[in-house]
């Protein structure tokens, strides 16, 4: 049996107090005839309200659990808001895995039992970084939005997500009892790869210096606030075709900034990747991984952002 209870500070005990009043739930649809026979176990029903904590529930006890994320794949959870039956779902739930942080502001308009719920950033809450002010714009399929409260990525650093996975790990564990030590082992596993990443940005940061960043979306300032990156936002989406007003834009920030190198949320239009080479800037792609197929490993997906920062830095 992992020790967990001598990692892990003050406020993760009070964290675990709270997580024992919960109190499983209904079985979900999948399974309203019950087990096949008498010796078969009905499975927890988990649900994941993003990609990074349902893969995080995948990986801990996936072939023990009904894992569901509702949140279709091409859309961003931050900007989803769950109909009547996915709202019914949730209540039926054994657990449901929220990010907090202003990531599901949906949550203060619906009714839902506070048993089942799990808060997977509210230990770190004094952490959340709180916006300067609402700034609405277009965003993919969602349409206009408006980014107000909290930023919500805080998956983005590797030392807020491996507190999430703690959270998550400790939740599954409550209600799979018989399967706590092999559960905890995995999120062991996880946390330590989390901390080799840390590592790899601390050392990614030194070599960026006092550069600053210029990023196309503002998706990243729990890495930029974790590593002291010099970081400067826009609202540019990869496929948007830019105009001459937003060039000049881009050209008083950079005249502010001194920035020569960008990241973005995906690959960006061939025109404007040329446009930004032709003033000396290289794109780094670092996907901020709200949404993705539940299956994949999402800290392999946060390494990939590393290697391909480093190659950004190697090549400028």
């Amino acid at each position: 049996m992992l020790n967990y209870w001598n990692n892990y500070s003050g406020w993760k005990l009070l964290l675990l107090s709270t997580l024992l009043l919960a109190t499983a739930g209904c079985e979900s649809g999948k399974d309203e005839a019950g087990p096949q026979n008498k010796d078969e176990k009905v499975r927890p029903v988990v649900i994941a309200l993003n990609y990074p904590l349902a893969n995080a529930a995948h990986q801990l006890a996936g072939e023990w659990i009904d894992l569901q994320c509702p949140v279709p794949e091409n859309q961003d959870p931050a900007f989803w808001t769950p109909d009547d039956a996915q709202i019914a779902a949730m209540q039926q739930a054994n657990l449901v895995l929220l990010n907090g942080a202003d990531h599901e502001p949906w949550r203060e308009k619906v009714t839902l039992s506070p048993l089942n719920l799990v808060f997977t950033s509210r230990g770190f809450h004094e952490q959340w970084i709180k916006l300067d002010k609402a700034i609405t714009h277009q965003h993919g399929p969602e349409g206009e939005h408006s980014h107000s409260g909290f930023a919500s990525t805080t998956w983005l650093d590797p030392v807020l997500f491996r507190e999430q996975v703690y959270v998550v790990g400790q939740s599954l564990s409550k209600h799979l009892p018989e399967n706590r030590e092999e559960i905890l082992k995995r999120a062991e596993k996880i946390e330590a790869e989390l901390d080799q990443l840390d590592q790899q940005w601390k050392t990614l940061t030194e070599k960026l210096g006092e550069r600053t960043l210029i990023a196309s979306h503002p998706v990243y300032q729990y890495p930029a606030k974790r590593y002291g990156w010099k970081l400067a936002s826009l609202h540019w989406e990869p496929q948007q075709k830019l105009s001459e007003k937003d060039w000049e834009q881009f050209d008083q920030l950079r005249k502010k900034n001194k920035a020569d190198l960008m990241l973005w949320e995906a690959k960006p239009l061939a025109e404007t990747e040329e446009e930004l080479k032709k003033r000396g800037v290289n794109i780094i792609v670092f996907r901020p991984l709200g949404n993705g197929p539940l299956a994949e490993n999402v800290i392999e997906k946060m390494k990939n952002n590393a290697e391909r920062f480093a190659a950004g830095l190697a090549n400028n």
